[in-house]
Formats: C-alpha cells, sequence, structure tokens
C-alpha cells in the first residue's frame, strides 16, 4: 500500500514538475467576486485612458487576481469563453 501511494505521488509530483515547472506557465487574471476569467485591456476612464485588468461580466477592476496555470488550461478557458 505505502508502494502504491509514493508511486502515485511521483507521477503527480513528475507531471506537475513537467508541465509547469519546466515548461511555459502563465498567469491569467480571475474576478475575485464573479469568478471569471478578467481581460487586460485598455479602457477610457474620465480623464484619458487606462491600461489594467478588467472584468467584463461584472465590470469591475477591484478584486482581480493572478493565478499560475498551465498553459493549456489557458487556452481552454480562453477557447471555453469563446463558445460562450
Amino acid at each position: 500500500m505505502e508502494r502504491d501511494c509514493l508511486i502515485a505521488h511521483g507521477a503527480a509530483a513528475n507531471l506537475h514538475e513537467h508541465l509547469f515547472t519546466l515548461s511555459d506557465s502563465f498567469q491569467m487574471h480571475i474576478c475575485g467576486k464573479c469568478k471569471n476569467m478578467a481581460n487586460v485591456i485598455q479602457r477610457s476612464v474620465q480623464g484619458g485612458k487606462v491600461r489594467g485588468s478588467y472584468c467584463r461580466f461584472c465590470e469591475s477592476v477591484e478584486d482581480i487576481v493572478k493565478v499560475d496555470v498551465y498553459i493549456m488550461q489557458s487556452y481552454y478557458a480562453r477557447s471555453s469563453s469563446a463558445w460562450a
């Protein structure tokens, strides 16, 4: 039983290392309010234009966090959001 546990943990650690640490990691902006993917855009505000993170779903600029994800997760998130 301990052998199986070590094998499973080693496989998960190996996948994480090759997909995330050694490969291309990617940072996504996530809105903390609605939990959707936020965009980095240039938008018009009073007094000029501002480039920064912006959630188009709840139209907020507060509570947007950066998370590290696999590059394939970012491709999947972008393609699935294009379908919606």
